[in-house]
């Protein structure tokens, strides 16, 4: 009889090994409505950075980084239609606000 072995694995699983960290940025990191739930996330986790608003500051993308993590949107897909687009935006601004407001914030999977 074979053996079965089932392993529940994630993307964050992979993403500690040394050759992931030359991977791609998330999709969020690029786009102009997802910086701000990043930066929002991690003033929140980390309030002794300073982390600007209106700019972007280099040494911190590895930490906008983790916090895709942290919010567990590793695996959410890039959208591609107007329609996927206009969704994303929406909740992205909703996920914004209730982050900064201290609740926790809808996952994509729901929406």
């Amino acid at each position: 009889m074979p053996h079965v072995v089932n392993l529940d694995l994630r993307s964050a699983d992979f993403r500690q090994h040394p050759a992931m960290e030359d991977a791609d940025p998330h999709w969020l990191l690029g786009a102009i409505y997802g910086r701000p739930l990043l930066k929002t996330k991690l003033r929140q986790m980390r309030p002794d950075l300073q982390v600007l608003a209106m700019r972007d500051d280099p040494a911190q993308e590895q930490l906008l980084e983790t916090m895709v993590d942290v919010l567990d949107l590793r695996d959410w897909p890039e959208p591609k239609t107007v329609s996927e687009r206009f969704k994303a935006v929406r909740l992205i601004l909703r996920m914004t606000l209730d982050v900064s407001e201290g609740r926790e914030p809808p996952t994509w999977r729901t929406a």
